[in-house]
């Protein structure tokens, strides 16, 4: 069922305290999280908390309510709310909406994961400018009603100012404003002119998000200490960062930590079929090397997840291994398996090329504690990628027969952002890629796009989907590509 183009209140009148729609995210087979935002009158105090009531239900005239409650929007999350609904039965579709100061949000849809399943369908994104091109792959997804969730692997927001990255005004979009978001308030606004758009409030309102962030919900090539971008000029850096930090929280349908500090990375179990873990490569990495720093580079010390992440992860992996479990997806951010040819400066110091020591020790730990079925889902580089991941892209590794591969990796293209063969010289050095990475089965630095993957115990298929244009609104799209894993194979093959 295709939704219409522009979300309106249930009444079909003029939406004005959920001018940023609904969402949902984070399901467990028994909870998902509900999220709105109430925009406050302007006749009324910006300081005082708002009322909110929420409702879940069977169905989407939300007759048969399940769940319910009520909450408060307050200054102090930037009128965001925010609701853990509980006591659900796992794989179930369900209807919720919010209502505030006589006015009901729009009804959207969300689902559980299953307890137990043979089958689910998943959904890869990532990057998504909204000055460069409008949102077609959200509205894309939101005309499909056969997900189980979507899974956005960073850059949701760009905190470029305008004309830095794309000129919003250049393509009749709502302008961002001038200035590049580096406080809280500045995150927050930019957090709300991307959920002005209709499309990205539509995708919302259809499907439940597993999120994790990028660097550009801070600032371009960020690491622990600082960014690329980032200068004193701009203030503290562990200031702007958890300021970031608290603006992504309170936007995202997600689950939030108790711990101190960032912690975004979190798991989420589909029966025995599938662990689905998240990881952050982005806030809690050690600096980015030169490309000719050779020392650096081969530091073993060096980490692109942290130590305590790291050790988290390969928890999550033993434990899935050892339970039965047959899939393991890791969604993260950064190319995973080697792109650098031998005797070449790393090409991608950003990343995991940039981190040899740190996928190292992932592809040890995967061959000590025999973990095989890993599926990593990437984003970040604005093209579509499918890669086998042998521990040395020449040695050991057989491209007729995927040997020596030890998981395989899925990189799903950009939302609007501008693609990787947009970059003088990229497309020139592709020939020489294809030489030295026989690995890499599949690459296309031409669309943007998602990925759709149909995981089944047999085997994880996943369809590349490219859309026309991002120059004006279209929900028109190809299937560009299939590959697929089968289940003992850690290789993939075309479908």
């Amino acid at each position: 069922m295709s939704l219409p183009l522009v979300v309106r209140a249930q009444n079909g009148g003029e939406i004005r305290l959920f001018r940023h729609g609904v969402a949902s995210g984070d399901p467990l087979p028994d909870r998902v999280i509900l999220w709105t935002r109430v925009t406050p009158p302007p006749t009324r105090s910006a300081t005082g908390p708002i009322q909110v009531r929420w409702q879940l239900a069977d169905d989407e005239r939300l007759a048969s309510v399940v769940a319910s409650g009520t909450t408060e929007a307050s200054a102090a999350r930037d009128f965001t709310v925010k609701v853990d609904a509980g006591g659900l039965r796992p794989g179930q579709t369900y209807y919720y909406a919010f209502d505030a100061g006589g006015e009901q949000s729009p009804v959207a849809r969300t689902r559980t994961l299953p307890a137990q399943a043979d089958r689910v369908r998943l959904a890869t994104v990532s990057c998504a400018n909204y000055a460069t091109g409008y949102f077609n792959v959200y509205r894309c997804l939101a005309n499909r009603d056969e997900l189980d969730a979507i899974v956005h692997l960073g850059d949701y927001i760009y905190e470029f100012a305008n004309g830095v990255y794309g000129d919003a005004s250049e393509i009749g979009r709502v302008p961002l404003g001038d200035g590049e978001a580096a406080t809280l308030d500045q995150y927050r606004a930019r957090y709300a002119a991307y959920r002005s758009d209709p499309d990205l409030q539509a995708v919302h309102a259809r499907h439940p998000f597993v999120t994790v962030w990028d660097d550009h919900e801070s600032a371009n090539n960020a690491w622990a200490g600082g960014s690329e971008s980032h200068t004193a000029a701009k203030g503290s850096w562990p200031v702007r960062q958890m300021e970031a930090y608290r603006a992504y929280l309170e936007w995202m349908p997600i689950r939030e930590s108790s711990d101190a500090g960032i912690h975004l990375y979190r798991g989420f179990r589909i029966g025995t079929l599938a662990d689905l873990v998240m990881l952050d490569t982005r806030a809690l990495r050690d600096k980015q090397a030169t490309s000719t720093d050779t020392a650096m580079l081969a530091d073993p010390a060096r980490s692109i997840l942290g130590r305590t992440q790291e050790s988290w992860l390969f928890d999550q992996l033993r434990t899935s291994q050892r339970g039965g479990t047959t899939w393991r997806l890791l969604g993260q951010q950064v190319v995973f398996a080697p792109v650098t040819p031998p005797g070449v400066p790393v090409l991608q110091v950003d990343a995991w090329d940039g981190y040899p020591a740190a996928r190292g020790r992932v592809l040890d730990f995967f061959s000590a504690e025999k973990i095989s079925n890993v599926v990593v889902l990437t984003g970040d580089i604005h093209s579509s990628w499918a890669s086998d991941i042998p521990r040395d892209q020449i040695f050991g590794y057989q491209a007729a027969t995927g040997a020596g591969s030890l998981a395989v990796e899925i990189v799903t293209p950009a939302i609007s952002s501008p693609p990787l063969f947009s970059i003088q010289g990229v497309r020139e050095r592709v020939p020489l890629l294809r030489l030295a990475a026989p690995h890499v089965k599949y690459l296309d630095g031409d669309h943007r796009g998602y990925v759709l993957l149909d995981i089944t115990h047999d085997r994880v298929t996943a369809d590349w989907y490219h859309v026309s244009t991002v120059t004006q609104r279209t929900d028109r799209e190809t299937r560009s590509a299939r590959y697929v894993c089968e289940r003992g194979g850690n290789r993939l093959v075309t479908g």
